[in-house]
Formats: C-alpha cells, structure tokens, sequence
C-alpha cells in the first residue's frame, strides 16, 4: 500500500518548496532566527487564528507583498509554538494587544502565546530548508533538508524506500504539499439553490458551512492534508426545501494551478452514514446569520480556474439548526453605507449584527 501511495504523490508533485513573493513571518528555532513563509497556500498561523474561531480579521492589506496586513514572529519552546510578537505598520504589539488567547493551555509564558489552535505544516529557511508539523500548537515532526537532499528527493525513486531518513523528509514534503493545495482552495464558495434561485453560500468563517459540522477544525475534517489517499478543501451543493436547508454534494477541491482544479468526490454517507436520505443531510449544525450572493460568472481568459463573478442580489439568511426562519433580498446597488430607515425590521437588525453600519 505504501509503494502505491508514493508512485502516485510522486507524479503530482512539481516543487519542494512554494514561491511566495509575501513578506515572511519569522520563527526562532534554536537561537535561530529563520523567516517563516506565508502565501495564499501558507497562511501565517496567525491569520487560522481568526477564521477558525469566526472572529472578524483586525489587520488591513498594507501593500501587494503583504495581503496579510502583519508581521508576526514565532518561538518554538519545549517543541510548542509560540507568538511572541505581531509588528503592524512598523509598530510591535504582544498578542494581548488583539486580543488572541491560548485555548487550552493555562501555564503563563511572558506575553507569549501558545499557539494551541494551529494545525498545519511550517516551512523556514536560512542555509537549509526547514520543515516543522504543527497540531495544536505542538512540534509533532521537524525535518531538515540540504540542498543535497533537495536534490536527491528531486530524483526519487522506488529504490530509494529502503533509506529510511531520505523518506522521512520526502514524506513531509508531501505532507506540506498537501496543506498548501488544501488552503490554496480553501475559499471557494459554496453553492446554493432556492426557489429556483442558484447562489454562492457563505460561511461565516468565510469557508465551506460543512466545515461548522467539525467545529471548524480542520483536523477533524476527514479529508484534510494527512489523508494522503484523498485530501482537499471541501466545496458542496446546498438546497433549501420546504425553509429546511439540506447539504446534497461534497468536491474536494486541490491543486495550487491558476489554471485548473483538481476535483474529486466524496459520499454523503462517508461522513454522515445513517443520517443521508434521499440523497441528502438535513444542515441541522448550521445556526446563525448567512449569505447569499446570486450573480453571473463569466470565466477568465487566462486562468480559466477562476471566474468573474458580477452580483445582481444579495440574499441574508436567519438559520436555527438549519432551518431558514428569516430571508431578505437586497439588489445589488443596495447603499450598505447609507442604509434607509425604512427598511424591514428584520433586516435592519440583521445588518446592526453584521456590524454593517451607514455612515454618520
């Protein structure tokens, strides 16, 4: 089973290492100051920090080299992950200043903060290229390559599976592809359809609602980047019947190519076994307030993976256990900044809850 696995990963991979042009985070390993890299498929830890626990992101875009509006720096001690500092436009604030906590950890460290909410792959370079598996926070695997390993990972073969630390290291390799393809696709929208109306279903985090079902940790999504067989972000149909809102089909979405996606499919009943009938799962986890955007796509010339996609109407859901119990359509030129007095009630307090505010 294992050769099986390494012929076929083998094929799919095209470089050891994600170009990025992001300014890094940094990371202190051994008295060691390494630069941390980060990209649309290597997120900062910091910026999971905030989608995971739905809470609204407080950094602004500070130019195209830095979409992620910061600059923290880490601290591997007693093999955990610490934040130490966040710099924001040249200015240096603890983790207190932003108010980001530990989760479960309840020793006290400085101003440090233990990382316990992060899970993923971390990759640094200084004169070799470093590789650490974070889960909640905690170092699980460090791997170190030279550039001589680079090369001998570049040329692997069937044959090299006997030397043991070679494929250590070629198999965090793998492990890091993984995550950066999963988070590389992780955003895609969700798509919906009501009343004869299609749309794109948005989670409250920003990803796929199915996500919610596993409280937003994506080490509980069976189909994460450790799943070395079949892994990918989740990308799903939804349809609403009857006011119930029902999930009806699961994509994994990989592949880090601006020109196409990689797609495949799981069953309902992988995840939800007893609960699928008639081909579908009442969304009875979802609660709260949602968004609909219907609209057009027209597909882009040059990167055919991604489409352009032109709103005609906004559609805000109040969800309690999946159930729609309150609906408001807004066209597109609705004024957000000037919002009229004389709107609905409902859809008035909905937007206050949004934090969406006119101007004074």
């Amino acid at each position: 089973m294992r050769k099986i696995i390494f012929i076929v990963i083998l094929t799919g991979i095209s470089s050891l290492i994600y170009a990025t042009d992001q300014v890094p985070d940094y990371l202190i390993y051994k008295g060691q100051k390494l630069t941390l890299f980060t990209s649309w498929g290597h997120p900062s830890p910091l910026q999971t920090y905030f989608s995971q626990n739905n809470i609204e992101y407080p950094f602004q875009v500070q130019s195209t080299a830095n979409y992620r509006g910061h600059i923290a720096t880490w601290e591997i001690i007693e093999d955990k992950l610490f934040l130490v500092e966040i710099e924001v436009n040249g200015e240096i604030h603890k983790p207190k200043d932003y108010n980001i906590k530990t989760k479960n950890d309840t020793s006290f460290l400085s101003d440090k903060v233990l990382a316990d909410w992060f899970s993923g792959a971390i990759t640094c370079n200084s004169k070799d290229s470093y590789y650490f598996y974070v889960r909640y926070g905690q170092i699980k695997n460090v791997q170190i390559l030279t550039k001589k390993d680079v090369k001998k990972i570049e040329n692997i073969s069937i044959k090299d599976t006997t030397d043991q630390i070679l494929m250590d290291k070629y198999w965090m390799v793998v492990l890091n592809q993984n995550y950066i393809s999963y988070y590389f696709r992780l955003s895609k929208e969700d798509t919906i359809s009501y009343n004869g109306k299609g749309g794109f279903f948005i989670g409250k985090s920003g990803n796929s609602p199915l996500l919610e079902y596993f409280s937003n940790d994506h080490m509980k999504w069976p189909y994460n980047w450790e799943n070395f067989r079949k892994n990918g972000a989740p990308n799903c149909k939804w349809i609403v019947e009857d006011s119930i809102l029902y999930l009806t089909d699961i994509r994994l979405y990989t592949g880090s190519s601006f020109f196409s996606i990689d797609k495949d499919t799981v069953s309902l009943k992988s995840i939800f076994k007893e609960n699928v009938l008639n081909g579908k799962v009442a969304g009875s986890w979802i609660s709260g307030i949602y968004l609909i955007k219907h609209g057009k796509e027209k597909e882009d010339d040059l990167f055919p993976a991604y489409k352009e996609f032109t709103a005609t109407e906004y559609s805000y859901m109040r969800i309690k256990n999946g159930k729609i119990i309150e609906l408001y359509t807004v066209p597109n030129d609705f004024d957000f900044k000037n919002i009229p007095d004389n709107i609905e009630p409902g859809l008035k307090k909905i937007l206050n809850e949004l934090n969406i505010q006119p101007d004074k």
